[in-house]
């Protein structure tokens, strides 16, 4: 295995690793804006929206 194919495929491991570790660590979003919000609020803070209801 020459050096650039290692290369890749050691990268690849890393992005699909990065990708998972932010899955685990998603903040979650209005449902009626898409906007992050944090997790203990009740109402977004952009929009208004109630998200105690949503809970």
């Amino acid at each position: 295995m020459g050096f650039f194919e290692k290369a890749g495929r050691e990268v690849e491991k890393f992005k699909q690793t990065a990708s998972e570790a932010a899955e685990d660590h998603r903040t979650p979003e209005c449902p009626a804006c898409g906007e992050s919000v944090p997790d203990d609020v009740e109402e977004c803070p952009e929009c208004g929206a109630d998200l105690a209801a949503e809970n």
